[in-house]
């Protein structure tokens, strides 16, 4: 069995005056949700052993406040350009070469993250609000072999749930 967490990034700041959409970084909202997120994950017992993040700003922030709140050490952070504005046939391609541990968060975008969670899990949301949680079970030994439909629903919780 795999745990796979899906973590859309924290709220960023579309007034920040960044370059492009890439460079977007957090906003306040986005800064205070992490942390309260990372407590829930803490409660519950489920701290992931591997975050692999987009390297858009706002996901890196998401990712480096979830480490620092989770106790994570940098080696397990791991950064792929190809979660930023990814399909889900491309997350799926990610999850698929997911080194070998049992529990992965990833963190990245909407439409994609979303599409992902419904495409493992049906009973999964249709939508992922910023810094949602979504923890997946999935009856797989080797990420390899992650199929359609194939994960059970551990938790889904946001911030303002």
């Amino acid at each position: 069995m795999k745990k796979l967490t899906l973590i859309r990034h924290a709220k960023s700041d579309w007034s920040s005056g960044a370059a492009s959409d890439f460079e977007r970084p957090l906003n306040r909202r986005g800064n205070k949700a992490v942390p309260l997120m990372a407590g829930r994950i803490l409660e519950r017992g489920s701290v992931p052993d591997l975050l692999v993040s987009s390297p858009a700003q706002r996901a890196v922030e998401t990712t480096v406040l979830l480490a620092h709140e989770l106790d994570l050490p940098q080696e397990q952070l791991i950064y792929r350009r190809d979660i930023y504005e990814a399909t889900p046939a491309t997350l799926v391609d990610v999850v698929r070469q997911l080194p070998d541990v049992e529990h992965i968060a990833l963190i990245g975008h909407n439409p994609g993250l979303s599409e992902l969670g419904r495409w493992l899990c049906a009973q999964a949301p249709e939508w992922l609000p910023t810094c949602a949680v979504l923890e997946l079970e999935l009856a797989v030994a080797d990420w390899s072999t992650v199929a359609p439909g194939g994960a059970d629903l551990l938790c889904y919780d946001y911030p303002k749930k």
